[in-house]
């Protein structure tokens, strides 16, 4: 299985700083249906699809990928001693729009602006994207291979979390978006 490429550094915003992006391209293998699920205190929905005998995930649909992601992710945050993230309930549709935009594109960061909108009072927002058909521990090993990733995934301002997936040429795509004070 090929290793996931870091073509650029997470994209951060926070009002008054530059920000700057990055991100994981996990080119791999995979696919299957629209899926966006928020990361504690909500239970994964059905898939709005069914998912053909020829897509490689085991799971009948994204909804359980975008948890397992989040839940892979947190667990690597609170095995560096940081809170585990709470649920981001502002910051789900704009994941979800932000994955969706990128179906058949280059993996490039848009402005955090309409997720800092979306999420007012938060001023704190950060996003870690990814495109693979491999499991969502891989994702986030990939992720933590990469310094800007890490500091995401690690950062104690970014207290809350959301992530949407959606399949995109036999791959999943994912936007996990990340919200704090």
């Amino acid at each position: 299985m090929p290793r996931p490429d870091a073509a650029r550094a997470p994209r951060r915003s926070r009002p008054g700083l530059v920000a700057t992006g990055l991100l994981v391209g996990a080119a791999l293998l995979g696919g299957g249906a629209v899926a966006a699920a928020a990361f504690r205190d909500a239970a994964p929905r059905p898939s709005s699809s069914p998912r053909t005998a020829s897509s490689p995930w085991p799971s009948t649909d994204l909804d359980a990928y975008a948890a397992q992601l989040l839940a892979a992710a947190d667990a690597a945050r609170t095995a560096a001693g940081l809170p585990a993230w709470q649920a981001a309930p502002c910051a789900q549709g704009p994941a979800g729009e932000r994955a969706a935009a990128l179906v058949g594109a280059d993996l490039e960061h848009a402005p955090l602006g309409p997720v800092l909108a979306a999420c007012a009072p938060l001023g704190t927002a950060a996003e870690n994207l990814s495109r693979a058909a491999a499991p969502p521990a891989d994702v986030v090993d990939a992720w933590l291979g990469s310094a800007g990733h890490r500091a995401n995934i690690e950062d104690p301002a970014l207290t809350q979390a959301a992530a949407a997936c959606v399949p995109d040429a036999g791959q999943v795509l994912c936007s996990l978006v990340l919200v704090g004070p």
